[in-house]
């Protein structure tokens, strides 16, 4: 039970074994061993795993079958950031960091006038029935210039 919960967590989380193990400190053997059911995790070792899965141990080691009410989901989490901290990850995407460069430092008055500008070009494309298409990016088109 405990193998296949763990396997399902991480992958839940979208962590590999080995960045698992990373966190807790451990090996991507030892994580591996865990889901393979070869050996067992000690109790300390059990509770970081339940912490950075976000689920509990009752869960992981099959005391209860309501997963729903012990695993956080990503939706759930991302009502509870602000915009700013949404912003922040779209700014690892190469072509968005661009289109983004200096909103996060933006006053609340630049803010607002960039998501009203966005909101009305948004409209505009809809009553006037515009397919968005995909130019190519500027990581593209930047990652196509490096290479020549």
């Amino acid at each position: 039970m405990l193998s296949q919960r763990l396997r399902t967590a991480r992958k839940a989380k979208g962590l590999t074994q080995e960045e698992l193990a990373e966190r807790v400190r451990t090996t991507k053997g030892t994580i591996s061993n865990y889901e393979n059911n070869h050996s067992t995790p000690p109790n300390d070792m059990l509770m970081q795993l339940a912490d950075i899965l976000e689920v509990t141990t009752d869960w992981l080691l099959g005391r209860t079958d309501d997963g729903a009410a012990y695993v956080a989901t990503a939706s759930a989490q991302a009502d509870h950031r602000s915009l700013d901290e949404l912003l922040q990850e779209k700014i690892d995407d190469p072509d968005d960091y661009y289109f983004l460069d200096g909103y996060l430092e933006a006053s609340e008055e630049e803010k607002k006038e960039i998501r009203r500008y966005w909101y009305d070009l948004k409209r505009q494309w809809k009553t006037r029935q515009v397919r968005e298409t995909r130019p190519p990016s500027l990581f593209d088109i930047t990652e196509e210039l490096k290479k020549k």
